[in-house]
C-alpha cells in the first residue's frame, strides 16, 4: 500500500492528470504523467481499473495490487512533483508480477 501522501485522491486530480499529462504506453498499462504548476512534494500516483476491465471484482483488485506493489518498489524512479495515473490494459490480466514490473520499469525510465 502506498503512503497517503503518495496517492491521488480526488476526481479533480485524476481528470487533470489525464487531460494535461504526458501519455506513456506500455504493453500492460497506459499512464499519464503531469507536473502541476503549484505542487511541490512527493509524487502522487493513482490507479484506475473500471468494470470494463473485468466484471469480477477479484480480478480488478488483483491487478491493482500488482501495480501498487510495482510502483511502491520503484517509487524512486518517478520524479518528485509529479502526478501519475495508471490505467492497466486488458492484456495485463494474465501477466505475473515480474512481467508487469519489467514493463513498468522499462517505460517509466524511458519517459520520466
Amino acid at each position: 500500500m502506498l503512503k497517503k501522501e503518495n496517492r491521488l485522491s480526488t476526481p479533480f486530480e485524476f481528470k487533470i492528470t489525464k487531460k494535461y499529462g504526458q501519455k506513456i504506453e506500455g504493453d500492460t498499462f497506459v499512464a499519464y504523467i503531469l507536473k502541476p504548476e503549484n505542487y511541490s512534494g512527493q509524487p502522487k500516483i493513482g490507479f484506475v481499473v473500471s468494470t470494463g476491465f473485468s466484471k469480477n471484482a477479484t480480478d480488478r483488485n488483483r491487478i491493482k495490487r500488482l501495480f501498487r506493489e510495482t510502483v511502491r518498489k520503484n517509487l524512486a524512479l518517478i520524479p518528485a512533483d509529479r502526478w501519475v495515473s495508471i490505467y492497466p490494459r486488458h492484456s495485463s490480466a494474465g501477466k505475473t508480477y515480474e512481467e508487469i514490473d519489467t514493463d513498468f520499469n522499462k517505460n517509466i525510465q524511458k519517459n520520466a
